[in-house]
């Protein structure tokens, strides 16, 4: 890969990193999906950030705009939604620095252990009861 580098005429190179946060609002910032809990592991990020940004919309129609009473709120119902999220770093399992790391990997991915851990990541995806939010708030 290095000896086709200069060759190349667009690379791309990232890193797989997680930051700790006490939690997804400070002032007048909010962090949805992958900024604030994101998770790379089982497919359950994409919907976290589906559900958050749906939470995040319905407070914020429901304080009518005012980020100081939405925020908290969705704050709070977040941080117990994300909390699988919360406690992984897939990193360093999804990009192993050896070719015996990447074989162990590649060995867990088809084993009965992450189709059990998928199915522990699908029922916690499922552990939110969303608020009713009026649809004529939202769409306003």
């Amino acid at each position: 890969m290095l000896a086709e580098l200069p060759d190349l005429d667009d690379f791309h190179l990232d890193a797989i990193a997680r930051v700790r946060m006490p939690g997804f609002v400070r002032g007048r910032v909010a962090l949805v999906g992958d900024a604030g809990y994101g998770n790379t592991l089982g497919g359950f990020g994409t919907g976290l950030a589906v559900v958050g940004a749906a939470v995040l919309a319905g407070e914020l129609a429901v304080a009518r705009g005012d980020h100081t009473a939405a925020f908290p709120r969705y704050d709070a119902i977040m941080q117990r939604y994300a909390k699988i999220a919360g406690t992984s770093n897939a990193g360093r399992f999804l990009a192993p620095r050896t070719t015996t790391g990447i074989r162990l990997r590649n060995l867990f991915l088809r084993s009965p252990a992450f189709a059990l851990m998928g199915r522990y990541a699908d029922s916690a995806a499922e552990d939110i009861q969303l608020r009713d939010y009026p649809a004529a708030l939202i769409t306003r």
